[in-house]
């Protein structure tokens, strides 16, 4: 061009111009492809994800938890269908109108108001708005649909409790699972809104119980509204579980500690031979179904704790109960002749101190048999002062204090052995021969719980071979097949005693019912054996013990009674063992159900 050659100045400028311009177009060309590569190549799968989702809805329908039964085949819990309105939100709506809440007020003529998330995913929830409909109240609202955008009505499952006071500590229940539980649940596959075994049956075999969640794929338009059903998965129901409880013993049990002095203790039936649980009955109890429905609040709020589990998870001193591990030590080590007699005076001197006995008015003379029978504490004061703690500690560990049973149920506690050691460790102080005095009669810091005590007490009916307690005796699924059978829970181990004190042993708890503190549990042709025991409590009245076996000559069963506070065990456990052994030879009409 001439003006390229006659104006060079000008000429330079547009150059100038026009590289700026094309580098500008360079840049942006550039950014726009790293833009294009960043959102197809690297970021592709998890925008199409978002695409789809927004265009599909999974909703879930919750599978049913499997069936719980009794041994003799009732159900215990089970699962029934129930409907849900579920909201399925809109772009820029969240959460239901006040038009839709409305308009389903109307319907159900009750208010609604939003509850929790059934789930969420990229941010974007479906809610749970109704729960437990009627299927009038179904048709109700499928007749007003084309007014409630964005709503579905959805199959659920409702968990169902029978007998649930009596069986409630045994059961368990079921809910919701909570934000801060998922750091611990989620990689079991659990989610947000799903619902999980709480106490018991349900929370210790959960997993077979959970069933698999099915539902449909819905496919929606720009405005959230439904267009058409893409996918149906059916649920799958959960297993099938057979528990070992016997119903009538379970309802005996139950009914017969709520209507003793206080309401309040536990019971606890095992079956002698093979360890299974026949009754665990903590007491008061809850209803399952109120706890359920959202009211746990009001047990939580109830002093006299409905929620906790007394029969694995109270602890008390064993009290008299705790005799038989200073007689058979006795026998063992000291080689006592067991129809030697002392007197007692109804207290017992050492050093400046007087401690005194459970007949506070004096026994007079006693053999070994005859003290075990009459609770006599003076006898047990010199027996224990010639074993000493470390003995006798040897032979409390021997059967089995401070160990947890092993049962198939959460949250067992374990009980507690005092130790030199230990008072040393806690108080600063030695122990004393004041100490292993009250430790020979079941007094102090050792403490058991009612579960601990009936198994104990089955071990010493079968002398000394150990069953581990189960109350799940199979498991089966949805078509039948077995999926799990309890196996033989007979351990090798046996507490070693020699034949004479298991002998002697065997003979003075039989004395106990026949002639001592028990005798209100005899019953005509049949022979009972236990011990009675009157545990001190500082804060309140003291709690009363009763465990025992029977019959004396075969033994099938093992009863461990605690009624808290109840004063005297031979006054206020021993009939609570008397009514259950009566319903289990099935010579009382008391224990048939309602």
């Amino acid at each position: 061009m001439v003006w390229q050659k006659k104006d060079k100045f000008s000429y330079e400028i547009f150059l100038a111009k026009h590289k700026v311009i094309l580098v500008f177009f360079m840049f942006l060309f550039l950014s726009l492809s790293l833009r294009l590569f960043y959102l197809q190549i690297i970021n592709g799968s998890k925008y199409k994800n978002i695409s789809e989702y927004q265009k599909i809805h999974n909703t879930k329908e919750c599978a049913k938890r499997g069936v719980i039964y009794s041994a003799d085949g009732q159900i215990l819990a089970e699962s029934k269908n129930s409907y849900a309105v579920l909201y399925y939100p809109c772009p820029g709506n969240q959460k239901p109108s006040e038009q839709i809440l409305l308009e389903l007020s109307k319907i159900l003529q009750k208010e609604i108001k939003p509850s929790n998330s059934l789930f969420s995913k990229y941010g974007r929830k479906v809610m749970v708005l109704v729960e437990n409909l009627t299927l009038n109240e179904v048709f109700k609202i499928q007749e007003k649909k084309f007014k409630l955008k964005g709503i579905t009505i959805t199959k659920a499952s409702k968990r169902l409790y029978h007998f649930s006071k009596e069986t409630s500590h045994v059961i368990g229940y079921i809910s919701q699972i909570q934000a801060n539980e998922m750091k611990h649940l989620s990689g079991a596959g659990y989610k947000l809104g799903d619902y999980i075994g709480r106490g018991g049956i349900e929370q210790y075999y959960d997993e077979y119980l959970q069933g698999k969640d099915g539902g449909w794929q819905i496919e929606v338009n720009s405005k959230g509204d439904k267009v058409r059903m893409i996918k149906y998965v059916p649920p799958e129901t959960g297993n099938s579980i057979y528990s070992t409880i016997d119903l009538k013993l379970q309802y005996c049990a139950y009914n017969a500690l709520k209507n003793s002095d206080t309401g309040k203790g536990a019971v606890v039936v095992l079956d002698v031979k093979s360890g299974n649980v026949k009754a665990l009955v903590s007491c008061p109890g809850f209803d399952s179904n109120k706890v359920l429905n959202n009211r746990i609040c009001e047990y939580i709020k109830d002093g006299k704790l409905p929620l906790f589990n007394r029969a694995l998870q109270a602890l008390y001193p064993p009290g008299s109960t705790f005799k038989f591990v200073t007689f058979a030590a006795a026998m063992d080590l000291l080689d006592i002749n067991p129809y030697e007699t002392i007197d007692c005076k109804g207290k017992f001197e050492l050093g400046d101190r007087i401690y005194v006995c459970y007949h506070k008015t004096a026994h007079g003379r006693l053999n070994l048999i005859s003290a075990m029978a009459v609770s006599c504490n003076v006898y047990f004061y010199n027996l224990g002062l010639k074993l000493g703690i470390r003995n006798l500690e040897v032979y409390t560990r021997k059967f089995l204090f401070g160990q947890k049973t092993g049962i198939d149920l959460p949250n067992e506690k374990q009980g507690f052995i005092p130790t030199p050691e230990w008072k040393k460790s806690k108080f600063k102080v030695p122990w004393l021969q004041g100490d292993t005095l009250i430790f020979a009669i079941g007094q102090g810091a050792i403490c058991v719980t009612p579960l601990q005590m009936a198994h104990i007490m089955a071990t010493i009916a079968k002398r000394g071979f150990i069953c581990k307690p189960y109350v799940v005796d199979k498991i089966v699924d949805l078509n039948g097949n077995e999926i799990y059978k309890h196996e033989n829970s007979q351990i090798k181990d046996r507490i070693e005693l020699s034949n004479r004190t298991w002998e002697f042993l065997h003979k003075s708890l039989l004395e106990v019912v026949e002639n001592g503190t028990a005798r209100r549990c005899k019953i005509p042709g049949i022979k009972i054996s236990g011990k009675t025991g009157t545990a001190q409590n500082p804060h309140k009245k003291d709690h009363s013990w009763f465990i025992s076996y029977a019959p004396s000559d075969n033994p099938e069963i093992a009863v461990a009674v605690i009624v808290e506070h109840g004063g005297s065990g031979g006054l206020n456990a021993v009939p609570i063992a008397k009514r259950i052994y009566e319903t289990y030879f099935g010579i009382s009409a008391s224990s048939v159900l309602d």
